[in-house]
């Protein structure tokens, strides 16, 4: 509907098109935008690091262990150029809600086996986009240990483990273009699986787009 015509009908009905309008505008800037990824030179490694500009973060729920408790898996994409020769990886930083001490007065109890986030680091991650299962091989302990001496994207306020999976452009690129995203810390566990939570597909698919323009 043109600007003129919506002047030129009567009072109440122009009301309620400008209504309609600003209503459709206001929902059109809802519409996320994703981060623009951000390149630097780590000064604890000497390696050219580009990193997404927002992680992807996946959650299991645990009921079971306190109301509202849940682990996360907080998954940021980087490249990483040491002389010459790029690494592209998976940070995944493991961290949970639960707190233990906070659960009783009793001393004694506080032993409770903890939650999935807080076990060793595992040896391999399993990204499920769409009908393609995604085997990720650790390969470093630590950031630092990947050139990456900053730990970006780590969750704020929050204890965590880390650890760095391989990867590639490829797989980078197909997971950004997924409908459907789950993470799964063992191949055959069905309770280990982590549905998407804070969903940053459209910045990983940013991030693929600035890796692919570089020269």
């Amino acid at each position: 509907m043109s600007l003129l015509r919506t002047l030129l009908m009567p009072p109440r009905c122009a009301l309620i098109a400008v209504t309609a309008l600003a209503a459709a505008l206001e929902g059109c800037s809802s519409v996320p935008s994703p981060s623009p990824p951000r390149e630097y030179l780590d000064e604890h490694t000497a390696a050219t690091v580009d990193v997404v500009g927002s992680p992807l973060v996946f959650y299991r729920e645990h009921p079971e262990l306190a109301v509202h408790m849940r682990d996360y898996v907080t998954v940021a994409a980087a490249a990483v150029d040491r002389q010459g020769k790029t690494d592209y990886v998976l940070i995944a930083y493991f961290w949970t809600t639960f707190d233990a001490h906070a659960q009783t007065d009793d001393a004694s109890l506080r032993t409770v086996s903890a939650p999935t986030t807080t076990k060793a680091v595992p040896d391999r991650l399993i990204l499920a986009a769409d009908d393609r299962r995604i085997e990720l091989e650790r390969m470093a302990h630590s950031t630092p240990e990947a050139g990456i001496g900053e730990m970006v994207h780590a969750p704020p306020g929050h204890t965590f483990i880390a650890g760095v999976y391989r990867t590639d452009l490829a797989t980078l690129r197909f997971v950004a273009a997924s409908r459907h995203l789950d993470l799964l810390r063992e191949a055959n566990d069905s309770d280990s699986r982590y549905p998407l939570w804070d969903d940053q597909r459209l910045s990983l698919a940013a991030f693929v787009q600035h890796i692919e323009g570089a020269p």
